[in-house]
């Protein structure tokens, strides 16, 4: 009966230790990363690039331009948590799939294609406003470099004869990008999280456009917004 007591009274008490601790702000019931230490967290995302006001060009005055813009977009941030309620750090953005072909007449008996690639390197820092023990929210900010790539490259076929230099030529265009952001986040195991994010900012390019020897422009200048959402999931570890 003793024996029987002593077992009880040691349930209770660890039973009370954990409701203490997860009332605290402690990990959350499946044993998640302690936020009140530093804590690296490797994010990376799937999601969806609009740029709903772009100018589409690459020869203006000959063939017009499309407008707007939108793409699959890849994702990966590198943050570091100091606190529950803040986290800094850096990460890039791929744009690898525009669904918007620029108008364009190619010259006499020169048959190309044109590709668009986006490339964005930026910092960011986050408020979590919401910090609950298996789900959080957050806002933030974020700047840095965009990098715009046309390719312009022969679609004549292989041939015995040597060619002499590349089949193509690339523009880039490089400028600065600023945005704001939202997400949220649920904590599903010890350490890892699914959430979204929804981005809204701006890429500031050059007014006048880089030319390819061939006349060609580059495909987009001055100002583009942007608007971009998808889904990710992170991994989070105490330093």
């Amino acid at each position: 009966m003793r024996h029987s007591a002593w077992i009880v009274a040691g349930t209770v008490a660890l039973v009370s230790r954990g409701a203490l601790a997860h009332e605290g702000g402690q990990p959350h019931p499946s044993g998640a990363v302690d936020h009140d230490r530093l804590t690296g967290m490797a994010e990376f995302g799937l999601g969806w690039l609009i740029l709903p006001g772009a100018e589409v060009c690459v020869e203006p005055s000959i063939a017009g331009c499309s407008k707007g813009d939108s793409s699959l977009g890849l994702e990966a941030w590198q943050l570091f948590r100091a606190t529950r309620s803040f986290a800094a750090g850096a990460g890039l953005l791929l744009g690898l799939t525009p669904t918007t072909d620029a108008p364009r007449e190619d010259p006499p008996g020169v048959s190309r294609d044109h590709a668009r690639r986006y490339f964005t390197v930026e910092g960011t820092a986050r408020y979590y406003a919401l910090t609950l023990p298996t789900f959080e929210g957050w806002v933030g900010v974020s700047g840095g470099l965009v990098v715009v790539s046309d390719r312009f490259e022969s679609t004549a076929g292989q041939s015995d004869k040597a060619l002499v230099g590349p089949r193509g030529v690339t523009i880039r265009t490089e400028g600065y990008t600023v945005g704001v952001a939202v997400g949220a986040a649920y904590l599903f195991a010890p350490s890892w999280s699914v959430g979204g994010a929804l981005r809204y900012g701006s890429w500031f390019l050059p007014e006048e456009p880089a030319r390819s020897p061939f006349g060609d422009e580059a495909s987009l200048r001055g100002q583009v917004n942007l608007i971009s959402f998808g889904l990710d999931i992170a991994y989070r570890l105490p330093l």
